[in-house]
């Protein structure tokens, strides 16, 4: 076996081995950091109005379940996926897409300002939630997996 062919096999093992995970890393701390960063590829989230300010938290981040949830789901040479959401989140997909059209409010008890216990009937309402991206493709992560992949190959050549 001579150099070119030993370099090629080295070359072959990152490919299938190191660069995946390389990806899955990079992906995924791209999608956390989208939280602080209140933004996706560069483009700001739509503020949220005024009426709707969280008490406790800033923007998607009240409790941090959604972004805790983020995480490697598969890794293969050939796919890497990055998931969000659980049980726990179910409204990951529409923070993630957006949102508009009409839910059933189920019949519940609420209690006023005074204490009382009052019964709310079932009903429906009208949504709107903007999309607030967080995960996904696009260029601004397709270049930080460019330049981490021209690294480790960097770091291999002689």
């Amino acid at each position: 076996m001579n150099v070119t062919d030993e370099l090629a096999q080295e070359i072959k093992q990152v490919m299938e081995n190191k660069l995946p995970d390389l990806v899955a890393e990079e992906a995924a701390e791209y999608s956390r950091t989208r939280f602080s960063e209140k933004a996706f590829d560069g483009k700001p989230w739509k503020p949220v109005s005024p009426k709707y300010k969280p008490r406790r938290g800033t923007l998607m981040v009240r409790s941090g379940a959604l972004l805790n949830s983020i995480r490697v789901s598969q890794i293969t040479p050939n796919k890497v996926v990055i998931s969000a959401g659980n049980s726990k989140v179910p409204y990951a997909q529409v923070h993630n897409e957006g949102f508009t059209g009409s839910v059933v409010i189920p019949a519940h008890d609420r209690r006023t300002k005074k204490g009382k216990t009052v019964q709310v009937k079932a009903h429906k309402r009208m949504m709107r939630i903007p999309q607030r991206q967080f995960l996904g493709t696009c260029p601004e992560l397709e270049r930080i997996l460019k330049r981490e992949a021209e690294a480790l190959f960097k770091s291999i050549l002689p």
